[in-house]
């Protein structure tokens, strides 16, 4: 026992000097980890709700609201906002992650500024033409599940920074908390009682 708290004490007086040392050098420190402080910078984050969706004659449609919330310490600056409207298909990824790659040029509205703990509440109208929609199929009968891309860049602290997030929309059950998918057989129509769930992983830069 008397070799572990021997131990226990070396340990503690090193990391005693190390601390010395870093604050010697002027070296932000964390003061509960012990490890270098993050620097200061703007974080973008972004809440999506689907307000209608559905087809037409000659489309797909998504009218969305979007809230981007700046929860970092500095001004976002030169913010960005795309909304982007595809189908789930054996493909989504990559088309997802080369729309995450390219700049934007024609964001949704004219691109802005975000103060710290500032928010932007925004709506959009993403559209897909119906010969772009790629198929599936579910007990005998053509769907598809619509996925809308969110990608937001912006400029912080001398670095370009970015948020992206897809989410996938369906129709909202009373049965079931599964969302239902639209129906490429029935009638063209918009729905208002529609829903999103995150689709694959966001991009938090």
């Amino acid at each position: 026992m008397a070799v572990g708290i021997g131990l226990v004490a070396l340990l503690l007086l090193a990391w005693t000097l190390h601390r010395r040392a870093q604050a010697a050098t002027g070296e932000a420190v964390d003061d509960e980890a012990g490890y270098p402080a993050t620097a200061t910078r703007a974080w973008l984050s972004v809440t999506f709700r689907p307000i209608r969706a559905g087809l037409n004659l000659l489309s797909a449609t998504s009218e969305n609201e979007i809230v981007v919330t700046n929860t970092g310490d500095v001004t976002a600056e030169d913010v960005r906002v795309l909304t982007r409207l595809t189908s789930a298909h054996t493909g989504q990824e990559a088309e997802i992650a080369t729309l995450y790659d390219a700049p934007i040029v024609r964001p949704a509205t004219p691109a802005f500024t975000l103060q710290p703990g500032e928010q932007r509440v925004l709506t959009s109208i993403a559209a897909l033409p119906r010969d772009a929609i790629h198929t599936l199929t579910a007990g005998g009968r053509p769907m598809f599940v619509p996925i809308v891309a969110v990608n937001v860049t912006y400029a912080t602290a001398g670095i370009d920074g970015q948020f992206a997030q897809a989410f996938a929309i369906g129709v909202e059950r009373v049965d079931s908390s599964k969302l239902a998918p639209f129906w490429l057989d029935a009638p063209p129509r918009s729905f208002d009682q529609v829903a999103a769930r995150p689709h694959a992983v966001a991009v938090e830069r």
